[in-house]
């Protein structure tokens, strides 16, 4: 199912892994900063996703336009994004263009000017894109959520930003945040596809030239406070809902079985909650679940939208089918249904170059060493019926859950008298 994959530490300091696979005629490549949006003190918010930005802004070569043409021209196509644990800019392209996207990589990476003139014009692009996500009611529920479990920590901070806090940012500010964010041994390259590791090696040594600014100063692990219930009655065509309670990070064993809870509770169209408040009761059109784990927590959040007046509803509803499973626990057919979702998930996945990459590059940051795919389904395939319903009894009580309510009500205000909360 996997090729060798190869971890070098290279005498410059960045990490660079390669998956070669020779029947693949192109390669993904993706140049990875080991910190986010979450490494950020409140002036400084937003400043990762929009150093991201200036780094498409010009460099000593080349400007705008010919970064945004450099691979678009050659068939291929450059991206990049920004969470809160990591930056990421990914390459896909043909594999007898793998100098060219190391060139164009590292130019934007190591040498942007942070011009004070596209800084100017960028914090204008970057206050829509603040301005976007306040006006989209399914961007809003999540960051209003992710504000009430992780309070002032940075993972409750908004990673764009606020509109203070960009138009705060001065060229000197980026260049200091900069020169520690992006040091050689902050940075992790992955590539995946058509490619000779040692070609690729000596490409990057001889393009990439990271700063050295001084050590980036990381932020405590998150110390959730208790469970809340917040309605914004904001004047929206629908009521929104958000619910989360934190779970076990990225290296908890418990994962595994924690990712099967979350198919079967919400992941699928057969699962609990899509049958029983959508395809039964009719009361919403979306409605699913989630993980995400990360380097010290995770989080399992459950969101759908319904009419105003069914809110309190869609919640009864909803508490009923965590109970159940809670008090019961789930049946032995939805597990292996579950199983084997992930189970195709994951070996589907392996025929994308840019999946195995992002695969490699994810489990150098969070665990320090390449897991095969192979394990990974071995572990899913190994949960059990008992495994998930423990979990569930532990993770899925109602009084954990911080509920995020965005959106107007026929009958006041939602409080934790229609979703009472853990004192």
């Amino acid at each position: 199912m996997s090729s060798t994959v190869q971890k070098t530490r290279l005498p410059s300091g960045i990490t660079l892994l390669t998956q070669p696979m020779p029947d693949r005629m192109t390669v993904a490549l993706g140049v990875w900063v080991r910190s986010g949006s979450r490494a950020e003190n409140d002036g400084l918010q937003g400043m990762a996703h929009f150093i991201e930005h200036m780094m498409f802004k010009g460099t000593e070569s080349r400007d705008a336009r010919t970064i945004a043409a450099s691979l678009e021209s050659l068939g291929g196509h450059l991206d990049a994004w920004t969470n809160h644990e990591h930056v990421c800019y990914e390459a896909r392209a043909l594999s007898e263009h793998l100098p060219q996207v190391v060139d164009v990589l590292a130019d934007i990476t190591c040498r942007s000017r942070f011009d004070a003139v596209e800084l100017e014009r960028e914090k204008s692009v970057v206050k829509q894109e603040i301005a976007a996500c306040e006006d989209d009611p399914s961007d809003k529920i999540h960051e209003l959520l992710a504000r009430q479990i992780w309070g002032t920590h940075g993972l409750g901070r908004p990673i764009l930003g606020t509109v203070e806090s960009v138009d705060g940012f001065t060229r000197d500010s980026l260049h200091a945040n900069f020169a520690s964010r992006y040091r050689a041994e902050e940075l992790v390259i992955a590539a995946a596809g058509g490619l000779d590791p040692a070609e690729l090696a000596s490409l990057i040594e001889r393009h990439f030239a990271a700063p050295s600014g001084p050590a980036l100063v990381r932020d405590p692990s998150p110390a959730p406070g208790r469970p809340t219930v917040q309605h914004d009655d904001r004047d929206e065509q629908q009521l929104y809902l958000a619910l989360g309670t934190p779970t076990p990070a990225y290296c908890d064993p418990r994962r595994y079985a924690l990712r099967v809870l979350n198919t079967l509770l919400g992941g699928l169209m057969s699962s609990r909650l899509f049958q029983r408040i959508r395809e039964e009761a009719g009361l919403a059109y979306s409605i699913g679940s989630g993980m995400s784990f990360l380097s010290d927590a995770g989080l399992l959040s459950i969101q759908m939208g319904v009419a105003p007046e069914q809110g309190r509803e869609a919640l009864r509803l909803l508490r009923q089918e965590l109970d159940r499973l809670v008090a019961e626990g789930p049946d032995e057919s939805e597990v292996e249904a579950a199983k084997m979702y992930l189970k195709g998930g994951v070996i589907i996945g392996l025929e994308s170059v840019s999946n195995r990459m992002e695969h490699m590059a994810r489990q150098e940051l969070y665990t320090g060493r390449y897991t095969p795919p192979e394990e990974h389904v071995r572990a899913v395939l190994a949960v059990t019926r008992d495994d998930v319903a423990a979990l569930a009894a532990e993770f899925l009580r109602p009084e954990r859950y911080s509920l995020s309510v965005l959106g107007p009500t026929s009958e006041g205000a939602i409080t934790e008298a229609d979703w009472p909360v853990q004192g």
